[in-house]
């Protein structure tokens, strides 16, 4: 038996706004301490392996977790208090739904994370305490898919690089799925002959497939250390058979564990299964956007 660390990001939000004003304020130019700084640099985290990045939020330099299963980008509440820029909306008229049991606010900032930019973007405001725990990195925030899937990006988990941008001169196989509204990617792949959808997830950890999904079977129960939004918790686990999860004939995901889970639970791919392969993020590029090298 051994634990597990686990970021799940679960967040499935969606926010109905009232519409503009066209009083909406615009951010000033960017300090010039900004500009020395390296926005263009990723990194993983020490313990959990999720994406790290220098971003600039409300004109404040803030270390951001690129999370490909958010649905939209979050700061923790804690960290507000250092944004220069910043216009807080009333969310009394406004229907935020979600999956987690918090009431997030919402803040309208500029945003600029990488080589993307925006003068105001509507950030939820959370607690990430439970996040923050799991990682070696108390980060600020999560970046979603509402500012990332405007972004091109490669990670290569296979040679440990990781950058805006997409890699020259490579054949890049489209990976098939299905795009929701908010930007994130369900993936439809196959263990032995069963098809599953998995949420294509970069802030977990750990892939989770349904029990009766998972064709090699159970190997057993683990302690797991489990996070997702709100909580952070130990707990007993059941972990599958190693085996294989097939994207298309040519691209084949070897060695995965996952954790297995009852139908209805949030099912997702996560860092483990992407350790040997390397993720493409195409902007505008039809179907869903990702790509791999084979």
């Amino acid at each position: 038996m051994y634990k597990v660390m686990i970021l799940a990001s679960m967040m499935g939000f969606q926010v109905v706004m009232p519409q503009a004003t066209g009083n909406e304020p615009q951010a000033p130019a960017p300090a010039a301490e900004n500009k020395a700084l390296d926005l263009m640099q990723m990194e993983r985290d020490a313990r959990c392996g999720q994406i790290l990045v220098t971003a600039i939020v409300g004109g404040t330099p803030m270390r951001m977790l690129l999370d490909t299963g958010a649905t939209h980008t979050v700061l923790h509440e804690e960290s507000t208090g250092r944004l220069k820029q910043a216009r807080w909306l009333d969310t009394s008229k406004m229907v935020i739904r979600g999956n987690s049991s918090q009431v997030p606010k919402l803040v309208l900032t500029p945003l600029q994370v990488g080589p993307g930019e925006s003068t105001m973007h509507p950030v939820m405001v959370m607690n990430l305490g439970a996040v923050r725990s799991m990682m070696a990195e108390k980060v600020d925030g999560i970046v979603g898919m509402d500012f990332l899937s405007s972004l091109p990006f490669t990670f290569d988990f296979r040679n440990n690089e990781y950058y805006w941008g997409i890699p020259a001169g490579s054949k890049l196989i489209p990976v098939p799925g299905e795009k929701e509204a908010s930007g994130r990617i369900f993936l439809q792949l196959k263990s032995g002959d069963k098809n599953i959808r998995l949420l294509l997830d970069t802030g977990s950890t750990v892939t989770r497939v349904c029990t009766e999904d998972w064709v090699p079977g159970v190997a057993g129960e683990l302690n797991a250390r489990i996070g997702n939004i709100d909580t952070a918790t130990q707990a007993r686990m059941i972990e599958g058979k190693p085996g294989e999860l097939s994207i298309t004939p040519a691209l084949q995901l070897k060695d995965v564990t996952p954790l297995l889970c009852e139908r209805g639970e949030t099912t997702m791919l996560g860092l483990d299964a992407l350790k040997d392969s390397v993720l493409i993020h195409i902007p505008g590029a039809p179907g869903t956007g990702f790509f791999m090298r084979p």
